[in-house]
């Protein structure tokens, strides 16, 4: 059933990725109508330096991506 991914940059603590991941779980439930029980939620850290990779890959150009960054370079964030 549905699976949500959350590729973040490491800083939240470990209360504020579980915060998060329940709080999605909760609005999938919603709005999806998905029992909670089917619903995971995993979370994927990565460095700075690490994030310009996850950017190319799974976010500049990528139709599948609903919201998009208000930054077009990942190293800047600008």
């Amino acid at each position: 059933m549905p699976h949500v991914v959350i590729k973040t940059i490491r800083g939240p603590s470990q209360k504020q990725l579980q915060d998060a991941a329940k709080q999605i779980s909760d609005i999938v439930n919603k709005t999806m109508g998905k029992l909670e029980k089917y619903i995971s939620v995993s979370v994927e850290e990565y460095s700075f330096g690490e994030w310009e990779n996850v950017y190319n890959e799974f976010v500049k150009d990528k139709d599948n991506v609903l919201i998009k960054p208000g930054y077009t370079d990942p190293k800047t964030f600008e």
